[in-house]
């Protein structure tokens, strides 16, 4: 099932972009193609995908970086496309518990990054456990959304099932560069909730 175009899409400040494309992109295009192949597999939904970054310039006062400020970059994109941002900041406001946001065609999420120093698996390792698991949950949010779910179905069972991951009683699910299911002892390089469980819930 065909869903239109899933624009991710990396904030980045204009005087830090470089250094971090060069520390985070290569991550960042994985992370998309995986998740391009997780959607097909869990929802049967596929998204033309596409992936960029986005320099921006701190402003003042009534134009710092918020999700006001993102929001009004995804309308003047198209709203019809579903733009998920990877930001530097916080949302000062959400109803998840992930740093992120979620909405009709929009999601958003407070991207963590290592200390500069730390490199290679370690390094994919940290962005799987503090960003890959939350982009699923939103993934997650707006794939059963689509798919024409009640609210207490795409909003409130997912966050059920996010409380019982980090709660421990059900454990993420962790997948290779290859996107084979491995070990969370194994080399992965992503983390995402079991969505299979949400049929039980």
């Amino acid at each position: 099932m065909n869903k239109g175009k899933l624009f991710f899409i990396y904030v980045a400040k204009e005087s830090e972009w470089r250094d971090r494309e060069g520390q985070d992109w290569t991550y960042v295009l994985s992370m998309v193609r995986f998740f391009n192949w997780w959607m097909k597999r869990n929802f049967n939904i596929s998204f033309t995908l596409d992936a960029d970054i986005l320099p921006v310039i701190p402003g003042h006062l009534f134009d710092r970086m918020s999700i006001g400020y993102l929001t009004r970059d995804h309308k003047e994109r198209g709203s019809s496309t579903y733009h998920f941002y990877l930001a530097y900041f916080k949302p000062i406001w959400t109803d998840c518990k992930i740093e992120g946001y979620s909405a009709e065609n929009f999601s958003m999420v407070y991207w963590k990054r290592p200390e500069d120093n730390v490199i290679g698996h370690d390094r994919s390792r940290f962005f799987a456990e503090n960003n890959c698991s939350k982009i699923s949950h939103l993934l997650t949010h707006e794939c059963l959304r689509l798919l024409g779910r009640r609210r207490k179905e795409y909003f409130s069972l997912v966050h059920d099932l996010w409380e019982s991951h980090v709660k421990g009683s059900i454990p993420f699910l962790y997948h290779n560069d290859k996107f084979a299911e491995v070990s969370d002892d194994s080399t992965y390089y992503f983390k995402v909730m079991d969505v299979r469980r949400l049929r039980h819930l």
